[in-house]
């Protein structure tokens, strides 16, 4: 089995029950940059936001609609209990089904107020560390701009806690952070929903 804790099994079954075409997973360990609270244990599920059409902040289309609600199902009871998000409409929108299923209140981040992206990632990293620590927190970020050059908070948070390569950036990414007090965070690589139209193929 790929996924190295019971408690994270049900991201493969119910993307299986969810008929995703494909479903990989890896688990990683790695050195970790910033560590939970002593005595705790604190899970960080990192997502992007779901398809929109092009603007400067759309809404979900069709397509993101159809995944935030697979996002709801897979998470709906497997103990959420914090959802952060920028202040952006495709990001809120993601999110806004589980949460109104779990009765969670969307924790707005205006990243606008950061002077980088990095900066707005370490932000982020310590509020979830020194606030809700032994606790499981979905954020939705975003990849940044390839046009402009600039990296995304999913990149950034990625590093932040240890990670190497390529970070959630594909639509059904769903990167899984268990962040120990001490050692290595492990991370688990897997995807929920179908694979999106707007990723490369």
């Amino acid at each position: 089995m790929c996924l190295g804790q019971r408690r994270f099994v049900f991201v493969v079954l119910v993307a299986a029950s969810l008929s995703v075409a494909s479903t990989s997973c890896d688990v990683l360990n790695l050195i970790s940059f910033a560590n939970s609270p002593p005595g705790t244990t604190t899970t960080l599920i990192l997502i992007r936001h779901a398809e929109r059409d092009p603007g400067a902040d759309p809404p979900l289309n069709a397509e993101g609609q159809a995944r935030a609600q697979v996002l709801k199902e897979v998470l709906s009871e497997h103990g959420v209990t914090a959802i952060f998000s920028p202040e952006l409409i495709r990001n809120m929108q993601t999110v806004e089904p589980i949460a109104a299923h779990l009765g969670i209140e969307i924790k707005h981040w205006n990243n606008a107020s950061y002077g980088s992206t990095g900066a707005f990632a370490a932000a982020v990293a310590d509020d979830i560390l020194a606030n809700y620590a032994g606790q499981t927190v979905l954020f939705v970020g975003n990849v940044g701009s390839t046009m402009l050059g600039t990296t995304g908070i999913n990149d950034e948070l990625y590093k932040r806690f240890g990670g190497t390569g390529k970070a959630p950036n594909r639509y059904q990414d769903m990167y899984i952070f268990i962040i120990p007090d001490n050692g290595p965070t492990r991370i688990v690589k897997t995807i929920y929903g179908p694979k999106s139209s707007l990723d490369p193929a």
